[in-house]
């Protein structure tokens, strides 16, 4: 009886050996990342001074969401060309210009290029000229005709102007036969790349991108960049289809870049799947981005500890809840805490926006530090109660 006695004692010593370590092993448990605990520290770390930790509810989310799509829209608006009917020539355009004078002609009667019309009119052609250099054309017996930035009513009403005096009630007429001042630049994810000319009905993005050939990846996966004057406005392709307002008319010169720009994320954690997630240029909210991911894993994860890790615009929140240190590029790291335990964060993560390259952590539950400390103990106990039983231990 003295052994099995013996044997107790000593199982006895061995489990309140590894109880007593409890509490200080949990910290040399197997783990995928920062615990809650160690991320709520960075309010008051000093080693992880500069790093902001916002605690987001609906409200935030909503604001957050809103400045990031304010800026867009406002840029958007000076963007928008309020007389997209008006064309204005400019240097390398070709114009055809007609002339109409009433009987009795006196002007351009005997010219070869003129010939009488049904009306008792004599109507005269003047060959095709191309707007100099200096935005001017010569017309005979008006001279130097400036066009630059002038309609093709303008420019005849010029002409008119000038012949007045000389011809019986001209009529003038002024056709763009080529254009070449105005045109449109369409590059990059395309069919093909193509110099798109302005007419005087306008030229929308759309119809710029259909002349060549359309884009060459998903439509979703495009974001169509338009340069003008030193300004650069960025406007996924599906929300130009989408929303007729962002259909914006061109003007000479833009220059239409289609990019090709895999956005993703990264989740990691607790989530029932670690991977990066590919989303669209129109964007993606963090609840869709975890359903990519699987959602959380109802055996691991901290429904109170989820968090988005990006580098942000220092002026995106309206208050830190400290004193605000910028990274070297001028940006200000930042953790966003999520509690999914609380039925509203949920309407938060529905709204909340992701961004391109934001990492996305699920803690893991203090559960699952006892759960491994548990597994520890039976596999080191088992083989010492086992050796006991056969008499190895004394």
């Amino acid at each position: 009886m003295k052994k099995p006695l013996k044997s107790m004692g000593t199982n006895v010593f061995v489990l309140g050996l590894l109880a007593a370590g409890l509490s200080g092993c949990a910290s040399y448990m197997p783990y995928s990342g920062p615990r809650a605990g160690n991320v709520d520290d960075v309010a008051h770390n000093k080693t992880l001074a500069g790093i902001q930790l916002v605690d987001v509810n609906y409200a935030i989310s909503h604001y957050l969401k809103e400045k990031i799509e304010r800026p867009r829209l406002d840029l958007l608006k000076d963007f928008i060309n309020p007389n997209p009917l008006r064309y204005t020539v400019g240097p390398g355009d070709t114009l055809q210009i007609y002339i109409w004078e009433a009987p009795p002609a006196m002007l351009f009667a005997t010219g070869t290029a003129s010939m009488s019309t049904p009306s008792g009119s004599m109507m005269t052609s003047i060959p095709e000229q191309m707007v100099g250099s200096d935005g001017d054309i010569v017309m005979p017996f008006a001279g130097k005709i400036p066009c630059t930035g002038k309609t093709l009513n303008e420019i005849g009403a010029e002409i008119r102007e000038r012949l007045i005096h000389m011809a019986h009630d001209p009529q003038v007429v002024v056709r763009l036969v080529k254009n070449h001042a105005q045109s449109i630049t369409v590059v990059g994810n395309v069919k093909k790349s193509i110099m798109v000319p302005m007419i005087p009905g306008g030229v929308s993005v759309l119809q710029a991108i259909a002349a060549a050939g359309g884009v060459a990846k998903p439509v979703n996966k495009v974001t169509i960049q338009l340069s003008r004057s030193g300004k650069i406005l960025q406007l996924p392709l599906e929300e130009i289809i989408r929303n007729p307002h962002e259909n914006v008319s061109l003007r000479g010169g833009d220059v239409l870049t289609a990019l090709y720009k895999p956005l993703q994320v990264t989740v990691m954690g607790a989530a029932k799947e670690t991977k990066e997630v590919d989303f669209q240029a129109s964007g993606i909210s963090l609840a869709q981005a975890l359903a990519q991911a699987g959602g959380l894993d109802g055996n691991q994860a901290d429904a109170k500890a989820v968090f988005v890790f990006r580098f942000e615009k220092p002026s995106l929140l309206p208050h830190w809840p400290k004193p605000v240190q910028l990274t070297a590029n001028g940006e200000v790291p930042v953790v966003f805490r999520f509690n999914f335990s609380d039925p509203a964060t949920l309407f938060a993560a529905q709204t909340f926006p992701i961004q391109n390259h934001d990492l996305i952590y699920v803690a893991s539950a203090p559960i699952t530090d006892l759960q491994k400390f548990l597994g520890l103990i039976i596999q080191i106990v088992y083989p010492i109660q086992g050796l006991t039983t056969a008499g190895v231990v004394p």
